[in-house]
Formats: C-alpha cells, sequence, structure tokens
C-alpha cells in the first residue's frame, strides 16, 4: 500500500526571536516591518538636530530594508518565477537608495558658516492666535536692520560658502514647555538656532556684566565710586561664564568641525573661543569686536584680563574696526602675556603657542542696495515731503544717536548754542534736528543727561526759535515730527527705517559727537541717502541736487572717522572746534560739498556689509587653509586652556629615543648653548648649578664623547671662571666662536682664536663707532643697559617697556646697518637684544671644526674597534635657544649632508634623520642627529625642548643610558 504523505508543516509565526532552523522560503515570504518613533522625552530634549540626525538614520534604514526587499524578491523569483513587477520595482528601489545617498552626501558638503551673536537677527512678538498652527505662541519675522542678517547675502554672494547658520539669544523669554516648537520652527524657516539662557542667567550676563561692567570699560569709564553699580562682581563674572558656556554648548550641538566655519561677534562672546577650542582642537573660528578695545591701562584694570585675552586668542582670526582698537589689543597681548607680533605680506599676526593668530582690520558698512530702495517706497516718499516742506530754505543738521553717555549729545548742543551765540544773524538759516533713540541702559548718568539735553534744547528755542507747542512727532503722524520755526527740534522716540532715512535725504550736514564710539554707521547711511536713488534721472526728479552733496563732522574718536577722510573731523570736548566746524559746513561752497561727498560714496559704496562680511569669511578661510597639515595638542586647564600647535616634522625630544641612540653609539658630538639652554636665561651672570656641573662632568667622563662643549655668547672670562677648573674635559667656545679652547687643557690652557687675521684691528675700529650710538640708545631707553666683550658688544632692552623698547631695538638696527654699511660687521636682532659682531665668526665655526675633518676632533680612547667606521661620528646632539643657535643647526645639517665627510658617518646609513632605528639593536653602524632648539618657535632644527629643565632632565637621561651601556659590554 501506499504511504501516505507526510502532514504539510505549520505556517511560521509572523516574527519570532528563536534561532531555529526554519525553511529560507517561509522566512522571506513573511517580511517584518519594524519602526522605530521616538519617545516625546527625547523628542522634546533633542528637537531640531535630534530631527536632523534622524533624517540620516532613517534614510539608512530605507536603505537596508530596500536592500533586505531586493533579497527577498530574489528568493521570490526563485520560488515563483515569471512575477511581472519583480525587476521593476528592484530598479526603482535601486534608483531611490542611489538618490537618497546622492543627497546625503549634498548635505555633508555644504559648506557652512556658523554665526553666532548674543541676539538672533529676528523680531518676534507674542501672539496667541497662531499657536495652532505654529505649535507656540510666538510670531517671528527677520530683522532686516540687523547687521548679521544682512551680511549673510555677502557671504553667500561673495565666498565659496553655501548656508549661513545662526545661533544666538532671544530677545524676549520663551516658557520652558514651547521651547522646542520655537527652536524647530525658526530653524527650518531661518536658519536660526535659538539659545535660551533663561531671565536669571540672562540678568546676570547681560544686564549685569555686559551692560553694567564690560560695556563702560570697553568705552575708557572706570567705576571710580565704591558704591557704582559699574563695579566688578563676581556672580556677575560667573553668569557672564555660565552664559559662553551655553552658546559653546549649542554650537556643538550644530557644528560639523570638518567643514564649517565658526564666526563669533562682540564682547558679549568673548571666552566662546576657548570653549570651542577645548572641544575641538582644530576648529576654524573667526572673531570680530564691534565696540572700542581700550588702550593697557584701562584693561589691564580687569580682572579676568588674561582669560578674556587667552579666550580672544583661542580664535584663529580677530577683527576689529579702526587699528587702534588692535594695536591696544596687540598693547595688552604683549604687556600682559608677553607675546609678540609680526608682520607677514601686509597682515598682522601674533605668535601664540605656535598657532598665528591674524590680526585683521576691516570697518563693517551698510547695505546700500536696500537703504536705496527705500527711499522710493511710498512711506519714505512722504515722509520726505513733509520734511522738506516744514524745513524749507535751512540747512539742516542732523544728529542721530542712542540716548547714551557715550554720545556726545549734550556737547553737540552746547556747541551749537556757541554757534548761535557767535553767529545770530543765522539762526533763522539753520536748525539742528536730533533723534533720540530710546536709551538700552538706565542709571542716574542717564536721567541727568536726558535733563541736560532737554534744558539746553528749551534754552535755544527760548532764545533764538518760535516757543510754540510741538509734540515731536510723539503721535507718530507724517508731518508732525518737526516743524514751528525752532532752532533745536528733538525727538525722543525711535524712529523707522523710513522715516530715518527719509530725514537723512533732506539733511545738509550729519553731526557726531560720541566721545568714544564703535563703529558708528549713521554716516554711513547718511552719504547713501544723500546720494539718493540707484536710478539716479529718477532721484533728480524726486528733489535730490545735481550732482549729489553732502557734509559730515565727526568725532575722531568714532570708528568710522578714519574712513570717512573727507569729513571735518573734530575733538568732541572741545565746544568751539565743533561750533567751528559747524560753521564752515554752513557756509561751505558747492563745489567742495559734492567733491566731498563723491569721495565718501566711492568708499560706502565700494565697502558695504556685504563685503565686509565675505572679507572676514576669506581671512578665515586663509588663516585655517593648512590646519589639517598641523599636529596639535591642548594644554592647560579651564579658561587658561590654550592649543599647542606644530609642525607634522617639528616634534619635541623623546628622551628615550636619543638616549637609546646615544647609548648604542661608538662616537660621539655634544654641543651645548649655555643662556636660556643650560641655565634660565637672564639680564645678569648666572653661574651653573652643581647638578649641572655634575651632568657635564659625567659626559666629559664618558670614552665615547669625543668631544663635550658649551657653545655659548658669553664672554671668555666667564666660561674660565665657570668651567675650566669644574670641568676640566669640557671644550669651551666664547664670544659665539671667536674663541675657543680645547677640551682637556685645563685652567692652565689657552684660548684660540677662531677669527681670519687681522680682525682683532677691525673690531677695535668699528667699536669706536658703535659704543657711542648704543650708549645714546641706553640713555634714552630706561631699563636697558649694554654688555661689551672682546669681539663683540650687545645692547638688551629686556627690563625696558615692551613696546618701547622693541620700537627702539628696531631703530637701533636701522641705524647701526646704515652706519656700518661698508664694514664686515653682523648686525643680528635676537631675543630682547641687539648683537653687533664681526662677520665670519659664529656657532657653526665649531661645527666645522668637529665635523669638518678627523683632525678636528679631540683623540680619546675607547671605542669598539674593529670597524672601518670606528672613527667617524655616529651621533651628534646640538641645544640651542637663540638665534646664534640657528647658524649651529645649519652647520650641523651641512656636514652631514656632505657625503665626502670624513669625520661624519654617511648620512645614508640612517633611514630618517634624528632616528637610530633598529639599527641600534642589531650593531649596525647609523648616524643619528638630534638638533634642537629650545621653547616651540620656527627654527632649523627638527625637534623642540620646553625649557631649561628639560634639558637637564635630557642629560640624564643620557648619562644613565651611557652607563648602562658600559655595563652591558
Amino acid at each position: 500500500a501506499p504511504v501516505p504523505p507526510p502532514p504539510p508543516p505549520p505556517p511560521p509565526p509572523a516574527y519570532s526571536t528563536s534561532n531555529e532552523n526554519t525553511d529560507a522560503v517561509h522566512r522571506v515570504t513573511c517580511p517584518v516591518s519594524v519602526s522605530v518613533s521616538p519617545s516625546p522625552a527625547s523628542t522634546q530634549l533633542y528637537s531640531p538636530q535630534w530631527a536632523e540626525h534622524q533624517t540620516h538614520n532613517s534614510a539608512a534604514m530605507r536603505r537596508a530594508a530596500n536592500k533586505a526587499s531586493g533579497s527577498m524578491h530574489n528568493l521570490q523569483e526563485l520560488v515563483n518565477p515569471g512575477g511581472a513587477d519583480t525587476m521593476q520595482t528592484r530598479l526603482a528601489a535601486l534608483a531611490a537608495e542611489e538618490a537618497e545617498e546622492a543627497e546625503e552626501e549634498a548635505v555633508k558638503s555644504v559648506a557652512r558658516v556658523v554665526l553666532v551673536t548674543n541676539s538672533l537677527p529676528l523680531k518676534m512678538r507674542h501672539d496667541p492666535e497662531g499657536s495652532a498652527v505654529r505649535g507656540h505662541s510666538w510670531h517671528f519675522e527677520m530683522d532686516e536692520d540687523s547687521i548679521y542678517g544682512q551680511s549673510a547675502a555677502g557671504i553667500l554672494a561673495n565666498t565659496s560658502m553655501e548656508k549661513v547658520l545662526f545661533v544666538g539669544a532671544l530677545g524676549s523669554e520663551v516658557e520652558l514647555f514651547e521651547q522646542d516648537a520655537v527652536a524647530a520652527d525658526i530653524t527650518a524657516r531661518f536658519n536660526c538656532v535659538p539659545v535660551f539662557l533663561g531671565a536669571e542667567l540672562k540678568e546676570k550676563y547681560y544686564k549685569g556684566f555686559c551692560k553694567q561692567f564690560l560695556w563702560p570699560l570697553m568705552h575708557y569709564i572706570l567705576p571710580m565710586s565704591p558704591t557704582s553699580t559699574g563695579r566688578y562682581n563676581k556672580t556677575d563674572w560667573q553668569g557672564y561664564l555660565a552664559a559662553n558656556k551655553r552658546f559653546a554648548d549649542k554650537v556643538v550641538e550644530v557644528l560639523d568641525v570638518d567643514g564649517d566655519f565658526v564666526w563669533v561677534h562682540d564682547y558679549h562672546l568673548m571666552l566662546l573661543p576657548t570653549f570651542l577650542r577645548k572641544r575641538y582642537n582644530t576648529v576654524r573660528c573667526g572673531y570680530f569686536l564691534h565696540c572700542p578695545f581700550p588702550s593697557s591701562e584701562i584693561f589691564r584694570t580687569f580682572p579676568n584680563r588674561d582669560l578674556v585675552l587667552r579666550g580672544l586668542l583661542n580664535a584663529d582670526v580677530i577683527g576689529f574696526h579702526t587699528f587702534d582698537y588692535a594695536r591696544h589689543f596687540l598693547s595688552c597681548t604683549t604687556r600682559l602675556l608677553g607675546l609678540s607680533h609680526k608682520t607677514e605680506r601686509g597682515a598682522l599676526a601674533i605668535e601664540y603657542y605656535g598657532r598665528a593668530v591674524s590680526v585683521k582690520i576691516c570697518p563693517t558698512g551698510v547695505n546700500t542696495d536696500r537703504i536705496q530702495e527705500g527711499l522710493m517706497a511710498s512711506e519714505s516718499a512722504l515722509h520726505r515731503g513733509a520734511f522738506r516742506k516744514a524745513l524749507a530754505g535751512r540747512t539742516v543738521f542732523l544728529g542721530v544717536d542712542d540716548f547714551d553717555v557715550f554720545k556726545g549729545i549734550e556737547l553737540k548742543l552746547q556747541a551749537f548754542e556757541l554757534l548761535l551765540s557767535q553767529h545770530p544773524e543765522m539762526a533763522e538759516k539753520m536748525v539742528l534736528v536730533q533723534v533720540c533713540n530710546p536709551a538700552r541702559s538706565s542709571g542716574r548718568d542717564i536721567t541727568e543727561l536726558m535733563t541736560e539735553v532737554a534744558a539746553i534744547a528749551e534754552r535755544l528755542n527760548a532764545t533764538y526759535g518760535v516757543t510754540e507747542f510741538n509734540d515731536h512727532g510723539k503721535n507718530g503722524k507724517v508731518g508732525c515730527a518737526i516743524g514751528g520755526g525752532k532752532v533745536v527740534e528733538l525727538i525722543q522716540r525711535g524712529v523707522s527705517l523710513q522715516e530715518r532715512i527719509a530725514l537723512m535725504s533732506v539733511a545738509h550736514c550729519a553731526v557726531l559727537t560720541a566721545t568714544r564710539d564703535g563703529m558708528n554707521l549713521m554716516p554711513y547711511e547718511f552719504i547713501t541717502c544723500r546720494q539718493g536713488p540707484a536710478n539716479m534721472a529718477q532721484g533728480t526728479l524726486d528733489g535730490y541736487p545735481e550732482p549729489r552733496c553732502s557734509s559730515l563732522i565727526m568725532s575722531e574718536f568714532v570708528g568710522c572717522s578714519s574712513s570717512l577722510s573727507g569729513a571735518f573731523r573734530v575733538n568732541p570736548w572741545n565746544i568751539e572746534d565743533i561750533a567751528d566746524a559747524m560753521y564752515r559746513a554752513a557756509t561751505l561752497s558747492g563745489v567742495e560739498t559734492e567733491m566731498r561727498h563723491e569721495k565718501h560714496w566711492k568708499y560706502i559704496s565700494e565697502h558695504t556689509v556685504g563685503y565686509w562680511a565675505a572679507s572676514n569669511i576669506s581671512e578665515l578661510q586663509r588663516a585655517t587653509e593648512k590646519s589639517g597639515d598641523v599636529r596639535c595638542y591642548g594644554l592647560g586647564f579651564g579658561l587658561n586652556f590654550r592649543v599647542v600647535t606644530l609642525d607634522p616634522n617639528f616634534r619635541k625630544l623623546d628622551n628615550v629615543g636619543c638616549a637609546t641612540a646615544y647609548g648604542a653609539a661608538r662616537r660621539r658630538v655634544l654641543l651645548f648653548d649655555y643662556d636660556g639652554t643650560l641655565v634660565p636665561s637672564a639680564t645678569f651672570n648666572q653661574p651653573p648649578s652643581q647638578e649641572l656641573l655634575g651632568y657635564m662632568r659625567a659626559l666629559v667622563a664618558d670614552e665615547h664623547n669625543a668631544v663635550v662643549c658649551i657653545v655659548s655668547g658669553r664672554r671668555r672670562s666667564n666660561l674660565e671662571d665657570w668651567f675650566s677648573a669644574a670641568v676640566p674635559g669640557v671644550a669651551l667656545l666664547a664670544e659665539h666662536g671667536y674663541w675657543y679652547k680645547p677640551p682637556h687643557s685645563g685652567a692652565e690652557g689657552n684660548w684660540e682664536c677662531c677669527a681670519p687675521a687681522g680682525t682683532g684691528e677691525h673690531i677695535a675700529r668699528w667699536m669706536a663707532i658703535v659704543k657711542p650710538i648704543l650708549q645714546q640708545y641706553t640713555e634714552a631707553t630706561d631699563g636697558s643697559f649694554i654688555i661689551s666683550k672682546e669681539t663683540s658688544v650687545v645692547w638688551h632692552y629686556r627690563d625696558a617697556d615692551p613696546d618701547f623698547g622693541s620700537w627702539q631695538a628696531k631703530e637701533l638696527l636701522d641705524h647701526l646697518e646704515s652706519v656700518l654699511v661698508n664694514d664686515q660687521v653682523d648686525v643680528m636682532m635676537g631675543n630682547y637684544h641687539v648683537e653687533i659682531k664681526p662677520q665670519g665668526v659664529s656657532k657653526g665655526t665649531v661645527v666645522q671644526r668637529f665635523l669638518g675633518s678627523l683632525e678636528g676632533l679631540p683623540k680619546r680612547a675607547g671605542g669598539a674597534g674593529g670597524l672601518e667606521n670606528d672613527n667617524k661620528v655616529d651621533f651628534v646632539l646640538a641645544i640651542g635657544d637663540d638665534r646664534s643657535d640657528e647658524e649651529m643647526f645649519h652647520a650641523v645639517a651641512e656636514c652631514v649632508a656632505d657625503p665626502n665627510s670624513a669625520s661624519v658617518m654617511s648620512a645614508m646609513s640612517c633611514p630618517m634623520r634624528g632616528k637610530a632605528g633598529v639599527a641600534a639593536a642589531k650593531s649596525v653602524a647609523h648616524l643619528s642627529i638630534f638638533c634642537s632648539t629650545v621653547g616651540q618657535k620656527p627654527s632649523k632644527a627638527d625637534y623642540y625642548l620646553d625649557d631649561n629643565e628639560d634639558v637637564l632632565s635630557l642629560l640624564g637621561s643620557l648619562i644613565q643610558s651611557g652607563a648602562s651601556n658600559v655595563a652591558h659590554v
């Protein structure tokens, strides 16, 4: 009988986590769909950034699902071949996958600027009615007046950047339950990422520290009264620190450190570069200060001055409006941090732990296109018509200022009063329109200023004008802002852009008398408004004069005064000076006003806000273009953190590697500078310590050391006293190679002159010329002194004022080079000194003596024997810290590279110069070269050591390695 068929297998479960071997066909015919949704808590915590990462994750999941789907279709086709839509489905899935991958790569490759400011370029107002649509009760729109928003267009149009992302705080407090919805909304619509500080932190950070302490300090005002609210408050400083940290955390959330450029703005965020640099050592960060930077005498009163300076120096580019502000900053870094700066190809740079921090001077500008378009708006035309009618036949002086103690509003009114008292007949022909925007801060000073301004305006109108009532435009109606025959029109409210540009277009002269200001853009707007619309013919029809004309009276303490050279520059504290400038402007000829306007308009139309932004980003790109080619490591704790940047081929000397090569070598040459290398640099004679003398004796006693030589610029008498008796076997080179004393010559040994014949007479001749000049500079430079040697003379200024000493040194260098142009003399600038010495004498002389020929090396017993290379040098160590030591490093490189050298083993026997490699372990002849400078700075040496303590530590390692090698043998 036939065997009955087995029962069919049960259907597999829809999803199983077991490891059983189920049939492949059944497993693929039951696909599993798994969806992952974030919890409400996680969405609320990471909203905008989480959404971006979730998009990438979802794309990856879809690609995996497509691949899985393709595999399923392959198996289904084997089971049920001939499916009509199988191939089309697979092709469509592959095309979708490729499109998603291309979109992801495009997003990652977008060149982006992360622009960080205290306030986002947004206007916001409470709008509960729109909460159902937006998910929150706030209405947002871009602030067209914000310089940060305007700069984005210039960056995108004039650089390779493709996107600008704004990070900053909002103007109003947002409730916690609405913050995620607000963040998601403005990030999607405006590319703005908000930083929520909270009311308490914002009070300490912004109102407490920024406005009450930092803003007055940057404007040269010190709180002398013990009850002043502007005195330093540690609690407010902690708030400033916490707020900067909060900004840094938000930037890190959105930052792609490999592709993004960060541009930080203004005094609110001076510590932000430190926090970013601490998180990412290679972050590309720029900083721009929009307010003045005070002189070092003012800034040094800041208790946390060093931390703020280091915060700025952690940026790659630091921008200022004027050279004065940059000069004050450079002076602070020199006087307070001991840093030096240089000019390279027209750019200023500060050397800071291996990084060249660029200092850029670039005044900002205005969006001229927007202003010219606004002039033709209907509202502007209505205001302009009303102003022309009210001010017809009169010369209009215009001031637009915030109600601030730094703006000099009362000084302007006092000068106008003086002008009218001297020329009362001009009262009917001129008027001063003063717009006073609401004060940004409060206090007794502001109250007193308001009272004084109102009193002067009332007195002037009572004396020279009509006193009928005028509401000063407080009702906001067109045509009611000014009029009534007054000589001073005081508008104490904020004015719209349309009203402001209309008023500027009818004014004849703008007057700025600020006692201290950053980059006041009012003159730029005034010149643009006087130029009229872009269509010249249309502007002429609208009443603009042809040709265009304007006048400017500017305080010399305003940032843009140096840019607008056609203005009348005045000292705002000199009332007579301002009054005289106003009279000259009122009586200026038409031709001169036309020429001044043309000059100003040419500059303003070229240096717009877009040009300013693009220039700064381009400088940041240039300064960081090689950031990926360097090695970086962090140094310091907290706000003292800084990044040390090194050339990939310039590295710290490894004690272990050097000691290993030293122990394996058979014939060594050791060359050491003295000041700054074996002992710390000092302006007095510093004898060697007993520890150093012990190290020297141990090195000299090693029979494998052909020579141990101290190569110094000191007098031979100093070296004689310190080393001849204490270390008899050491060789001495004094006065940068002029005098040489062979090793093992003892205290009674004679010094040899290494200079050419006749050098002594030549030295006497030029010293008679040089010494009176040095004496003159010494008398003029407090803290400087002269050290005379037999063959050279040195002018030191380490103890002088850093800036003045540096200026005097440069002047002395030029003076001596012009006097000694026909003499064979080298005038060299060193570390806080200028040295004059004969040509042909250097520290390289001793290198040529020891490494140039076998006869130059002292005869020493020892050596392994039996090898042809036993008499050749196979280990060279040269350490120095000064410019004169670079000649020694250069000479070592030349001798080593010479294939015909009789005393140095061929460099080809070592695969990499400066490393012993594995050859030492195999006792194969090899050459090890270690040239090291002391301090991290540009050098011809391959290595560096931090200070003389590192040098002593290295000597100890060498002695220990040599002793171990002898014991092993």
